[in-house]
């Protein structure tokens, strides 16, 4: 019959017993993490409550600092405490190495393998063991820091739901982790090899991720720079990297695959990781089983993983020194670099697996194996073997589009219209990107587009593409740009709350050339404008002149800032702000622009030349149509209001006559009114200019005079 001491809870209870250490380990951690942050967070903000009401300010203002208070709070109550991630990663990392390290002693192996225990019970018993030890005070600490918020006026903070999900989320985590630094070290016969392997497989996938994304950056012309989208799906595989990438049940908000994920429901991804916790469990459970007690001391106690561990390391860490290599020193330096990584990397690890150093040149034909499978996948990278620059969108497999503004997150656009606009620019786009020669100007290209494809199996692809300068193009950017569910999705106005919340402010810029003009503080009026402006918006499809901008903020407790143009077809909305606070649109006036600069590209000598235009005349026409997208705060979307800043080798530039501390705005203009004749009546001098570029400051060209800009590239 089996004593109390030798069943399952009697060896997981005398297990506790003897990793006290562990327990209050634990316990000081997340007190550390957990509630000394958020207490002390807490206190802060009663104490500037308090301040605040000796000062006497308004009850808006002190509602609106607790929402603020509030918000905060939550960040060191719920799921997104940094602190509290790294103390369960840690943690996880301890205990695996901690209940498995016996292993690694010869003479512990020798006693713990001769009591009457199974294997698997073995295992598992030392599994929970350490489980316990963390678990148990992570939970007492997570019920102490709730009972303090409530305590402290903070239960509004976090929702009871929301805390379950994000204790649900840790202990998940935890386990996963757990689970991998336990059969890490199941898999070693020294704790310092474990550890370093523990490294590896924690961190190895996010450094494989950022090295493909580095290599994608370098041959592949439709990478797309702006967004790392595509990152998240391969970061699964890094429980460690992915775990600060959730809020609780929740994705978090600084994901960078914000254009699905953000905010929305990981309930996915935590069944992924529990599935993959118990299949690790069930892996460290045979591989404890199947353990030679023999192995302890040496570096990996299962020979036959030696050759793929190494061969693995060396591909990984050869081509991070080629990337290194070739960033340091240039494209000739990247293959120097992958030999050297490899063959280092080979003779580190042979020298660890023999605790030798005499084992340096041990194995010479596998090193030359690995360094020849190495080249291969470099070349099949820069050949673009696996076709991500010839990857185009199935529409029929879309299951929403959208276009990155200027870094922003892209709407998420679903209606047939827009994905199959989107679907046929990525077409366009793959063909001119690929077929066009950094050498040949005469395809004229707009500014490159990141298009953004969240396919129907949940995976995200962005690509990169240059756009030739085509009327169909046009046509496809202006049917998405003037839908409504693009309008609808992408502008901040429409997120505004002007039902339930109150108008702070408003600011409008009316002068193309300065900015913050006006500000009106009267919320109904301006709430007023807005929602006429909304509707308005929505009523028209065709893309319009931008003639004025402006901010607003209310003192919602989410989503109170935003920002919009108004365009010349906004009739109603343009009457209301005359009417109300007698503002009307100001075009850039000749006597508000101290110079006029032309900038040309001159293909014959590869250089750009930069002219100032002192002709009256010319400067008034070359200021009739024109719009400051810097000012007006376009920040590159000026493709919504279908206007260009730069045509056939040329652009514009003015500099304000009263300074502000930009030394000049780039100028757009509606697609058919750039002054294409001004223009060219300087292009001749331009490339004079760029042929001898130590002329004279001064050339005459029949009527025409120009100056030479400082800004020749």
């Amino acid at each position: 019959m089996m004593s109390r001491s030798s069943s399952s809870k009697g060896l997981v209870r005398d297990g506790v017993r003897r990793s006290l250490w562990a327990v209050v380990l634990s316990t000081l951690a997340f007190v550390v993490s957990m509630l000394l942050p958020s207490l002390m967070n807490m206190q802060q903000a009663l104490e500037n409550r308090k301040g605040m009401i000796v000062d006497g300010a308004r009850a808006s203002e002190l509602a609106q600092s607790w929402k603020s208070s509030l918000a905060d709070a939550a960040i060191y109550i719920g799921g997104e405490n940094a602190l509290v991630k790294l103390a369960v990663i840690l943690l996880a990392v301890v205990a695996g190495t901690a209940m498995f390290a016996y292993l690694h002693d010869k003479r512990k192996v020798d006693f713990y393998h001769s009591l009457p225990v199974s294997r698997e019970k073995l295992y598992l018993v030392n599994f929970v063991t350490g489980a316990v030890c963390v678990i148990a005070p992570y939970l007492v600490l997570r019920v102490l820091t709730l009972v303090c918020a409530h305590a402290m006026g903070f239960g509004e903070a976090v929702s009871v739901g929301t805390y379950l999900g994000v204790i649900l989320c840790d202990i998940l985590f935890f386990l996963l982790m757990y689970a991998m630094s336990a059969l890490s070290t199941i898999l070693c016969g020294n704790t310092i090899i474990a550890l370093l392997l523990q490294l590896w497989v924690y961190l190895a996938p996010l450094a494989i991720q950022m090295m493909h994304e580095g290599l994608l950056s370098l041959y592949c012309k439709t990478y797309d720079s702006i967004s790392y989208s595509d990152l998240f799906n391969h970061l699964r595989l890094s429980p460690a990297a992915t775990y600060f990438m959730v809020n609780g049940a929740n994705y978090g908000s600084g994901l960078a695959d914000n254009f699905i994920r953000a905010g929305k429901p990981a309930y996915m991804l935590l069944a992924e990781y529990a599935a993959a916790a118990l299949f690790i469990i069930a892996l460290g459970v045979f591989a404890f089983r199947r353990r030679k007690s023999e192995r302890a001391g040496t570096a990996l106690a299962f020979r036959p993983l030696r050759l793929p561990v190494k061969a693995f390391m060396c591909i990984v860490m050869g081509t991070a020194f080629a990337i290194g290599f070739r960033l340091i020193g240039g494209k000739f330096w990247l293959w120097p670099g992958l030999v050297f990584g490899t063959v280092l990397f080979h003779c580190i690890i042979e020298v660890i697996y023999a605790f030798d150093l005499r084992a340096l040149v041990k194995h010479p034909v596998q090193m030359l194996a690995i360094l020849a499978v190495t080249a291969l996948l470099m070349v099949g990278m820069q050949k673009d073997v696996l076709g991500y620059d010839r990857w185009l969108p199935d529409e029929s497999k879309v299951a929403s589009a959208g276009l990155i503004d200027y870094g922003d997150s892209a709407a998420e656009l679903t209606e047939k219209e827009n994905i199959a606009a989107l679907c046929r620019l990525a077409e366009i786009g793959r063909e001119a990107t690929l077929n066009a020669d950094s050498n040949d100007t005469g395809t004229a290209f707009l500014e490159s587009h990141s298009l953004q494809f969240a396919m129907q199996n949940g995976t995200v692809k962005t690509r990169s593409y240059k756009l030739p300068v085509s009327e169909e193009v046009r046509s496809l950017l202006n049917k998405v740009y003037g839908s409504s569910e693009y309008k609808l999705k992408s502008s901040s106005l429409y997120d505004l709350d002007l039902d339930n919340a109150r108008v702070t402010d408003m600011t409008f810029c009316v002068n193309q050339l300065k900015y913050n003009s006006e500000t009106i503080t009267d919320g109904e009026k301006a709430a007023e404008i807005v929602k006429t402006l909304r509707e308005e918006r929505l009523t028209y499809t065709e893309l319009a002149k931008p003639v004025m901008s402006f901010n607003i903020t209310t003192d919602a407790e989410a989503n109170n800032y935003a920002n919009g143009i108004v365009t010349d077809r906004d009739v109603k909305t343009l009457a209301l702000i005359k009417k109300y606070f007698g503002l009307e649109p100001q075009s850039i006036a000749p006597d508000t622009v101290s110079q006029v600069e032309l900038d040309f590209y001159v293909p014959g000598e590869d250089t750009w030349v930069g002219l100032n235009v002192t002709d009256r005349a010319d400067i008034a026409a070359l200021l009739k149509d024109a719009v400051a997208t810097g000012t007006m705060r376009m920040y590159g979307n000026s493709d919504f209001y279908d206007l260009i800043s730069f045509k056939d080798n040329a652009r514009v530039n003015v500099t304000p006559a009263v300074g502000d501390g930009c030394n000049y705005y780039e100028i757009s203009y509606p697609y058919d009114s750039f002054p294409t004749s001004i223009v060219e009546k300087y292009r001749p001098a331009a490339e004079k200019l760029a042929a001898d570029p130590y002329a004279n400051a001064a050339t005459a060209d029949g009527d025409i005079m120009v100056t030479r800009s400082d800004s020749l590239g």
